[in-house]
């Protein structure tokens, strides 16, 4: 994908636990795509002793359920390879791309009028829950680097998406982690989209709702999260610290203390002390009220 490690460190189990809320020893490496060092990263964390199996590969939307998207230039290389490994013994599950209009875009009329919005695909296995995208005909700076040295053509994450199981709880988002709500909010989606029926895996009638959340300060970074509007399993224990898989999103912050103060007044829960991360990094961690564990770090 093009990721480097730029950084590594330990926490005993102890130390472990008053931040992340799992006892075990943890070795952490820090990976980072290109000069992308803002947003992006990729935080692999080693657990002595894991909690569990983590999400595996359950469907995208289950609660509980977490996954990042990455832009590439070529979305047909990125399928090939993983058709490759999975014709190999690989363990996934991956959807074949699928032209899709997500907020920018229209649909191709003749070969003077042409198609613009992205080709998109999913992939889940034990090692990540990973969305990709490719544009055409259009392009965003600044959301989605692809350095040329990246084998895939792979930019860093440029969004990231969990499932909840009641939406009104993602206001907390913009409430008070300050995130700017998307007009489109609220938007009510699912198996009649024939590319997110393919994308996210639905059956008929299924549906869902959907919101997205982006940074005050830039362009990448957007938060999306989605509710299904019919029974799913909750899978909330198998996506937290400890967990094998995508289990930890994190949130950068100016000023820690203020906002510190701000989640032990909201109606987050299990809010912990402000302590230093396995990498000298001022943090805390939160159960937000929809039951996502969150990480916030002080900006450097």
């Amino acid at each position: 994908m093009g990721y480097r490690v730029v950084s590594q460190a330990q926490l005993e189990a102890r130390q472990a636990e008053l931040l992340y809320g799992y006892a075990s020893n943890l070795t952490s490496f820090r990976l980072q795509n290109g000069n992308s060092s803002q947003h992006g990263l990729i935080r692999l964390m080693l657990w002595s002793e894991p909690l569990n199996e983590g999400l595996g590969a359950t469907k995208p939307l289950v609660i509980g359920s977490r996954w990042f998207a990455s832009l590439t230039k070529d979305i047909y290389t990125v399928a090939d390879a993983f058709a490759d490994d999975k014709s190999n013994e690989g363990n996934w599950i991956i959807t074949e791309p699928v032209r899709a209009i997500e907020g920018v875009g229209n649909v191709g009329k003749s070969l003077y009028e042409r198609f613009v919005g992205v080709r998109e695909m999913f992939v889940i296995g034990t090692e990540t829950r990973q969305a990709f995208f490719q544009r055409y005909n259009y392009n965003r700076p600044g959301y989605g680097t692809v350095e040329a040295s990246s084998p895939l053509a792979v930019s860093e994450g440029t969004h990231s998406s969990l499932v909840i199981a009641n939406h009104s709880l993602s206001l907390f988002y913009a409430e008070v982690f300050g995130l700017v709500p998307m007009e489109f909010n609220g938007k009510r989606s699912g198996y009649q989209n024939p590319s997110t029926r393919q994308t996210l895996i639905l059956e008929e009638g299924q549906e869902f709702y959907v919101s997205a959340f982006c940074p005050p300060k830039a362009v990448a970074g957007v938060l999306q999260v989605y509710s299904p509007l019919y029974p799913k399993p909750d899978k909330r224990e198998y996506a937290k610290p400890g967990s094998l898989g995508l289990s930890l999103f994190t949130y950068q912050v100016d000023n820690i203390a203020a906002f510190h103060e701000l989640c032990s007044r909201s109606s987050g829960t299990n809010v912990t002390p402000i302590l230093n991360n396995e990498f000298g990094e001022l943090s805390f961690g939160l159960v937000v009220p929809d039951g996502t564990y969150w990480i916030i770090i002080a900006q450097q």
